[in-house]
C-alpha cells in the first residue's frame, strides 16, 4: 500500500513537472519565432535599427514592471489557471501584430505579450523550484534550461521554415502558445504552492533578494550576458570581416553551447555547491572572452571559446536559480523567482548599451573586455556577500 501511494505521487510529482517544464519550452520557442519575426518586418517596414532596437527594448521592460505584481497574483488566482489564460492572451496578442502594421501599436503589442509571457515562465520556474528535491534541483533545472534553449531554437526553425511574411508566421506563432497551454490544463499533480501572506510585492522580493543576493546578482549577470551576446557577438564578428554565413554558424555554436553544458553543469553544482559552482562558473566566464579576444579572427581558436562561453555563462541562469531555491522556503518562492527575473530584465536593458559602448570605444575587442567584467563584477559581489549559510 505504502509503495503504491509512493509510485502515484512519484508520477503525478513528474507529470507536474513535465507540464512546467513543456509549457515554458513551447513559450521560448513562440518567443524563438516571435523576437526575429517582429525585427524581420520592422526593419521591411521602416529600414531603421532605432525602431528595432526600441521595439526590443518593451520586452525587457515589461518583464522589470511585470515581476513585482507575479506573486501576487500568484496568490490571488489558481496558479495553473492563471498561467493557461497568460499563455492563450500571449497566443492572441501574437495574432494581432499583422492587423495593426503601426510602430507604435507594435510596440504596445511586445510590451503587452511580455507582461503575460512573464507570468508563465515565472509561473513555471517557480513550480519546478518547488517540486525539484534538495539533491538534484540543480540538475533538473539544467533539464529545464537545455529544454527551454531547444524551444528557443525551434522557434527561429520554424521561422525558417515559413518565413516573414504574410500572416503564416503570426498564426503558428498563436498556435504554438495555445499549444503551451494544453500541458497545464491536462498534465494534473501537484499544484504550485502560492506565496503566502506577506510574500508579495516589492518588499518581499527584496527581502528574498537579502536571503540569497548571489543568485538574484546571477540573475542580472546573465541578463546582461546573454542579450549582449545574441545582439553584438554577430556585430563583433562581422568587424573582424566573417561572412554573414558564418556569423550564423558561430551563433548556432553557441547555441549548442548553451544546450550541452546545463546538464553536465548541474550535477556539478548538486555534487560541490551551488554558490561554489557559480564562482568556477564566473571564473571561466572571466578568461575565455580575454582568450576570445587573442584569437581574433582565428576560426579555429574561435569556435570552440565561443561554444564553452556560451554554454559556461548560460550557468549562470540554472545554478542561480538553484540557489534561489536553496536559501528560500516554497511560500516565498514565488517572490525568490519574481526578484530572480527582475534581475535579468535589468541586466537585459542594460547590457548591451554598455557592452556595445565598450565595443565602440575599443573597437572590437571593447566588447570581450566588458564580457570579462561582468564576470568579475559578479566574483566581487558574490564574495562580498555575507552570513553565508552554505558553500
Amino acid at each position: 500500500m505504502i509503495a503504491r501511494l509512493l509510485i502515484h505521487e512519484t508520477h503525478a510529482r513528474t507529470r507536474s513537472l513535465s507540464a512546467a517544464i513543456l509549457a515554458a519550452a513551447l513559450s521560448g520557442c513562440g518567443f524563438g519565432l516571435l523576437m526575429p519575426l517582429i525585427a524581420l518586418n520592422l526593419e521591411a517596414m521602416t529600414g531603421s535599427g532605432v525602431v528595432v532596437g526600441t521595439n526590443g527594448a518593451a520586452a525587457a521592460l515589461s518583464t522589470i514592471i511585470a515581476t513585482p505584481f507575479i506573486p501576487a497574483l500568484l496568490a490571488r488566482f489558481a496558479p495553473r489557471v492563471l498561467m493557461v489564460v497568460c499563455a492563450l492572451m500571449t497566443g492572441a496578442g501574437i495574432l494581432a501584430f499583422p492587423f495593426f502594421p503601426d510602430v507604435t501599436v507594435w510596440w504596445l503589442l511586445r510590451f503587452a505579450v511580455g507582461l503575460t509571457v512573464t507570468v508563465v515562465f515565472v509561473g513555471s520556474e517557480t513550480w519546478i523550484n518547488q517540486l525539484a528535491r534538495p539533491e538534484g534541483r540543480a540538475t533538473l533545472l539544467a533539464v529545464y534550461a537545455a529544454t527551454l534553449s531547444g524551444g528557443f531554437g525551434s522557434g527561429a526553425l520554424i521561422l525558417w521554415l515559413v518565413g516573414s511574411e504574410g500572416y503564416a508566421p503570426w498564426i503558428v506563432g498563436g498556435l504554438i502558445y495555445v499549444i503551451g497551454a494544453m500541458p497545464l490544463i491536462f498534465l494534473r499533480g501537484p499544484d504550485l504552492t502560492p506565496p503566502e501572506q506577506g510574500e508579495t510585492g516589492l518588499k518581499a522580493m527584496g527581502a528574498v533578494a537579502k536571503l540569497a543576493p548571489a543568485a538574484i546578482l546571477a540573475g542580472l549577470i546573465f541578463g546582461a550576458l546573454e542579450t549582449s551576446i545574441f545582439t553584438l557577438v554577430p556585430v563583433y564578428a562581422s568587424r573582424l570581416a566573417f561572412e554573414d554565413g558564418t556569423i550564423g554558424i558561430l551563433m548556432a555554436i553557441g547555441a549548442l553551447g548553451g544546450i550541452a553544458l546545463q546538464v553536465p553543469l548541474g550535477r556539478l553544482a548538486d555534487r560541490t555547491g551551488h554558490l561554489r559552482t557559480l564562482r568556477l562558473i564566473a571564473g571561466c566566464a572571466l578568461i575565455l572572452p580575454l582568450l576570445m579576444a587573442l584569437s581574433g579572427a582565428n576560426l579555429i581558436g574561435l569556435v570552440p571559446l565561443i561554444f564553452l562561453f556560451a554554454g559556461i555563462s548560460s550557468a549562470f541562469y540554472t545554478v542561480g536559480l538553484a540557489l534561489v531555491g536553496e536559501r528560500v522556503k516554497a511560500g516565498a518562492m514565488a517572490a525568490a523567482n519574481s526578484a530572480f527575473i527582475f534581475a535579468y530584465g535589468v541586466g537585459s536593458l542594460f547590457g548591451p548599451p554598455v557592452a556595445g559602448a565598450a565595443m565602440d570605444g575599443f573597437d572590437p575587442w571593447g566588447l570581450m573586455i566588458a564580457f570579462s567584467g561582468l564576470a568579475l563584477l559578479y566574483l566581487l559581489g558574490s564574495w562580498a556577500e555575507k552570513g553565508m549559510t552554505k558553500d
